[in-house]
């Protein structure tokens, strides 16, 4: 606890209130400051997108915490001056990040700042043009844990920020008062989600579909999405796999007074990224196949000009417009122009060159979505935006083309032509060309962990005769459902071979890890199959039947055995039909053992290693 010291050298407590209006040696304070970057990436190529600046050495300075920084320099009347003092630490600083032009500055804004008495507008932009930077470099994350609606003229001082070419971001959305409100008045361009909700995501149910409502709301009003608080692989991956944009957090990076030598990938982060790629990467193609490459015009455009734009180009309704950075800022529409021209004067207005001002009133925002996004979120995403100007579509960031209603419905027409030919009819899982399509691939990018498992029934013939083929479907079915739970942890990839046989394949995990999820679905299924049987068949634990020599004899209960193979690091030179030949001596080792499960390392002589029974600790051999 802080103390003050009285005459007679005795102390007393000092109160929170007392000492933020004691005395301050602000100077003092400015000079011990600092400010650490964390950085903030794409879920879909791991590019880092810009850094948020943090207050560093507070405690240092003398206070309690960040948030009692700015709550002193309020209630000392100096906020104004001591953030503006800052804003130039952190500008200064940031302009000196190798490949700054390409970033993206965040910083904290304190809504007070715009009722103090010395607020002057404009002056961050001076900042900005001093150190070499462009307004659009930085964006102002406004936390909704403080009550904007209040702040006096507040909407009117974030236009003003707008028309200087700032972003705007909601910062901790979810944690305070703000809510739908803020949305509506700031239109931000960013929403980050708090990290109470990313924290924990990919195991809670509700914290995934308040994340997934959220994300597609923002999308909808044409603002980008940053998940706060990653901290593990798999809040990563889920967060990319329900389409967020941006994740900031511990795995990511930790916050650094040090400026990184690089700032285009966090290497790490982009290998795992790059070797859990989506349904999505391989919908890219598709949409770059058949979006529209609509001609962009700049947001220093004047109104006149884009009046000569649509004479130019009769047929086209919607114009995109992007900033310096290609970034799109939203679009116009040809029918705003031409009702405003037939206006009294209208004409006359838009031809005026100091009438720049009239752009603001024609540009609309417009739902956006990386090409890297799967059709099916797109598709969602255009039917809940309701609207006749499509969608932008944009690739780190930086404008592509506009996917309208037509493009769209071909290239999910497309999508679901292609995946009818490559999957199963029954599971609706890949099927053999799509197997082996994918396996061709993984197999020739060298990884240092790489597994391939194949899975085969036990006894199911017997089932089949006993109860039907369409029972038969129904175990089948019932396996694809527990693939789906016991791989979910890890990016497998997970196709149906044909009959009772699947395939599985994953790469970048552990040994163990590898071998528990897989043992888990045999364990899983092996439990859940005994309800398919009569009671009287579980009760003896065994079904009486032909085998295929015509002889009877008893039958266990049906189980799924297992061969996993491991692929040695980094050789490129290995194929599906090797790895084939190699699981169909390992899955008859598997059904004789008495886990059913057997292992192998893939050997370019032909040969193999064989582990039948699971073991806590792998071979040393890998």
């Amino acid at each position: 606890m802080s103390v003050t010291l009285r005459s007679d050298d005795t102390t007393v407590p000092m109160s929170t209130s007392a000492r933020r209006y004691a005395p301050r040696n602000w100077p003092h304070i400015i000079e011990t400051i600092d400010f650490a970057f964390q950085p903030i990436i794409s879920t879909h190529t791991g590019r880092v997108f810009g850094y948020e600046a943090l207050l560093r050495n507070w405690s240092e300075a003398g206070f309690s915490s960040i948030q009692d920084v700015f709550d002193t320099a309020w209630e000392s009347g100096v906020l104004h001056s001591v953030d503006m003092q800052f804003r130039a630490i952190v500008i200064q600083k940031f302009a000196r990040l190798p490949g700054v032009d390409k970033l993206k500055l965040f910083y904290n804004f304190d809504s007070r700042v715009v009722r103090t008495a010395d607020y002057r507008p404009g002056q961050t932009l001076e900042l900005l043009t001093a150190s070499g930077l462009a307004p659009d470099a930085m964006c102002l994350e406004i936390s909704e844990r403080h009550d904007i609606s209040h702040a006096h003229n507040f909407q009117d001082i974030l236009l003003r920020y707008r028309a200087q070419g700032f972003k705007v971001a909601i910062d901790d959305y979810g944690s305070g008062f703000a809510q739908m409100r803020a949305l509506y008045e700031c239109e931000p361009d960013i929403i980050k989600i708090d990290r109470f909700f990313i924290d924990g995501m990919d195991k809670d149910r509700r914290k995934e579909l308040f994340v997934t409502q959220i994300t597609g709301f923002s999308h909808l009003i044409g603002a980008q999405v940053v998940a706060e608080g990653v901290e593990t692989l798999d809040e990563l991956m889920c967060c990319r796999r329900i389409g967020c944009d941006f994740v900031q957090g511990f795995f990511v990076a930790r916050p650094s007074v040090d400026l990184p030598d690089r700032t285009d990938i966090i290497p790490a982060v982009t290998d795992h990224l790059n070797q859990t790629r989506r349904q999505g990467d391989h919908d890219g193609e598709l949409l770059r196949s058949f979006m529209i490459e609509a001609q962009a015009v700049p947001d220093t455009i004047k109104p006149n000009d884009i009046l000569d734009f649509f004479q130019r180009n009769a047929d086209s309704t919607i114009v995109p417009v992007i900033n310096r950075r290609d970034e799109p800022v939203g679009i116009i529409r040809d029918s705003d122009f031409k009702a405003f021209i037939y206006t009294p004067f209208g004409r006359e207005l838009l031809q005026n060159p100091s009438n720049r001002a009239y752009m603001s009133r024609f540009l609309r925002r417009c739902p956006s979505a990386d090409i890297r996004t799967s059709l099916s979120e797109l598709l969602e995403t255009f039917v809940a935006a309701d609207t006749l100007d499509g969608l932008i579509l944009t690739e780190d960031g930086r404008y592509l083309g506009v996917l309208d209603q037509r493009a769209l419905l071909r290239a999910v027409n497309e999508r679901n032509t292609l995946n009818a030919r490559d999957e199963n009819p029954l599971t609706r899982l890949p099927g053999n060309s799509a197997i082996y399509r994918y396996a061709a691939n993984a197999l020739s990018t060298p990884r240092k962990r790489r597994f391939v498992v194949y899975f085969d029934f036990d006894n199911f013939k017997p089932f089949n005769d006993r109860y039907g083929f369409r029972q038969g479907d129904r175990a089948i079915l019932l396996f694809k459902d527990i693939l789906g739970k016991a791989l979910s942890q890890n990016a497998w990839f997970i196709g149906h071979i044909g009959g009772d046989d699947f395939f599985a394949y994953v790469q970048s995990i552990d040994f163990e890890d590898a071998v528990l999820a897989v043992r888990r679905a045999q364990t899983m299924f092996n439990e859940e199959i005994k309800s398919f049987y009569d009671p009287k068949t579980r009760e003896t634990g065994f079904l009486q039947g032909k085998g295929r020599d015509g002889i009877d004899k008893r039958f266990a209960l049906m189980t799924v055995s297992a061969a996993l193979i491991r692929v040695p690091a980094e050789r490129t030179d290995i194929t599906l039909d090797h790895i084939s030949t190699e699981a169909a001596k390992l899955k008859d080792l598997a059904k004789t053992s008495p886990d059913r499960f057997a292992s192998s390392i893939y050997d370019a002589g032909d040969s193999y290693n064989s582990f039948p029974l699971f073991a806590e600790t792998p071979p040393a051999s890998e």
